[in-house]
């Protein structure tokens, strides 16, 4: 063996060593990363003030799904639809395994509490029934089926002559 032979060795062994520590720093700011993300989706979730009066009135069991819900001038349906796109968001993530099961996991709870309300589900199951008559899919498509997988949603959700809810959109 040469001496150029020993250097090119030493220097393919550098280039390992140091390859090897750029993989774990890029991990390590990878999954800082990744929290921070977390955090900001939880943020936003829980202390955005319209999100936050919404899951209120969700969390306390206020009905709100009426006949004037879908009047123009109302701003309810403006702050349900800005909810429930960020929680079909968060699903979306999940479905796409842009977060993690255990990342998931964190919000779940919000989720899961949405999807049973009475309210939002008779609500969705209108705008699911609407979309179908349309050919479309529904603008909150992922929070629907984690509600239709998960069978938060009553069983017959998918059903359009379904008695458990009362329509109010024409389709």
């Amino acid at each position: 063996m040469t001496i150029e032979n020993y250097f090119a060795i030493a220097s393919l062994s550098m280039v390992v060593v140091g390859g090897i520590f750029a993989g774990i720093q890029w991990r390590v700011s990878n999954k800082i990363k990744r929290a921070e993300f977390i955090n900001l989706i939880i943020e936003k979730l829980r202390f955005d003030k319209d999100m936050a009066q919404t899951m209120y009135k969700i969390d306390y069991g206020e009905s709100w799904y009426n006949d004037d819900f879908h009047n123009a001038n109302s701003n309810l349906e403006f702050e349900i639809d800005k909810l429930l796109s960020y929680l079909s968001y968060i699903c979306y993530l999940k479905e796409t395994k842009n977060i993690s099961k255990k990342e998931f996991s964190v919000l779940e709870y919000e989720i899961v509490r949405v999807c049973s309300s009475h309210d939002i589900e008779s609500y969705l199951w209108n705008l699911f029934h609407f979309s179908n008559k349309c050919k479309s899919k529904c603008s909150f498509e992922y929070l629907i089926t984690f509600g239709i997988k998960n069978r938060i949603f009553h069983n017959e959700f998918t059903n359009e002559n379904s008695r458990n809810y009362k329509q109010k959109l024409n389709f």
